[in-house]
């Protein structure tokens, strides 16, 4: 277990430095577009770079024209399809508590009671 938390949080980090980097290369595509539309002359940072940047810039579409995280990213999927949820209860529910568990599975579609019991 403490070999398997070590290597997920290597993981996100070597994905955070990656996003940086992303970043960092979507900024000076911006850079480079403003100045392509605006007429003006492109920043003095950019003009070793500015080749492969405009090869760049002329493939994107805009799906991949901004960068997208992929971490934490739990909701992305939420207008696609329904969430589960899972409604617990004590290891011996009363009867009201019961009958209210029966009530929150009608009012969220798609959900499921269990109890807790050892877990």
């Amino acid at each position: 277990m403490l070999r398997r938390n070590i290597r997920l949080r290597r993981e996100y980090l070597y994905r955070k430095s990656l996003e940086g980097k992303e970043r960092l290369l979507y900024e000076k595509k911006r850079k480079i577009k403003e100045a392509l539309e605006e007429g003006k002359p492109i920043p003095t940072e950019l003009r070793n770079e500015e080749a492969a940047l405009r090869q760049e810039i002329d493939l994107e579409d805009e799906h991949t024209a901004i960068p997208r995280s992929t971490i934490d990213d739990e909701y992305a999927n939420a207008t696609e399809r329904d969430p589960k949820i899972l409604l617990t209860t004590s290891r011996n529910p009363s009867a009201p508590l019961t009958q209210f568990v029966k009530e929150l599975k009608i009012v969220f579609p798609n959900a499921q009671r269990m109890n807790r019991g050892g877990q």
